[in-house]
């Protein structure tokens, strides 16, 4: 029977020693029991990113105060040339009017103006070019370049402006000399050009027509044995 056969064949495994029979028994118990699974990994845990740096906020700008003499002097010419600028797009006829409006506000007894606003009326008096406007405007930029008594900062300003107005009106005086000179001198020598041809006409007149011979004697005429007349004397 199948019975008897099993037995038979493990007969011969019971032969061995006791070692022999833990060893079979723990490869058994090894089939029998397979091998626990790995422990999954644990999940990959970003590092921690740096916290940002905050970036240094920037210094408050130093301010001068307005009484800084240097600051006041600063804005002075900023206005200035933000004036000229403004003035070097004006028409002539816009020009004009400008001047017409701060010298009604410079001459003006009612409000005392303000030194920009006669640096305003010399500039544009400068940049209009009409006679008479450079001596006016030197006039008016001498009171406020050389007072002492309450100096502003417009002070250097007025100095440079009258310095410049200076030299424009020499350059035009000598322009208008030298304008002069060759008007007088394209006189002379449109008069000397006038005589030169009225002297060819008179030689041009006397070549064309020559003197008349004057009348031979007659055959019963004998020549005048008078002696010519004495010279008078004065």
């Amino acid at each position: 029977m199948p019975v008897r056969r099993l037995n038979r064949a493990v007969v011969p495994i019971r032969a061995p020693g006791g070692a022999g029979l833990c060893a079979l028994c723990a490869a058994a118990c090894t089939l029998l029991h397979p091998a626990p699974a790995p422990a999954p990994a644990p999940p990959l845990v970003a590092a921690p990113q740096p916290a940002p740096v905050p970036a240094p906020a920037p210094e408050p700008a130093v301010v001068a105060p307005l009484s800084d003499p240097a600051n006041g002097a600063d804005l002075a010419a900023r206005r200035l040339l933000a004036y000229h600028e403004r003035l070097r797009q004006m028409s002539t006829v816009d020009v004009a009017v400008e001047v017409t409006r701060l010298g009604a506000l410079v001459s003006s007894p009612d409000a005392r103006a303000s030194p920009d606003d006669v640096l305003a009326l010399a500039l544009a008096l400068a940049q209009q070019h009409n006679p008479g406007d450079l001596a006016r405007a030197s006039s008016l930029l001498e009171p406020l370049a050389q007072d002492v008594s309450s100096p502003s900062p417009c002070q250097p300003l007025a100095r440079l402006l009258a310095a410049r107005i200076a030299e424009q009106r020499r350059l035009e005086e000598q322009l208008d000399r030298l304008t002069a000179q060759r008007r007088d001198t394209q006189r002379a020598i449109q008069q000397l050009t006038e005589k030169l041809e009225a002297l060819k006409a008179i030689e041009r007149s006397m070549t064309t027509h020559p003197p008349t011979p004057p009348p031979a004697a007659g055959p019963g005429s004998s020549p005048s044995t008078e002696p010519p007349p004495a010279p008078k004397t004065p």
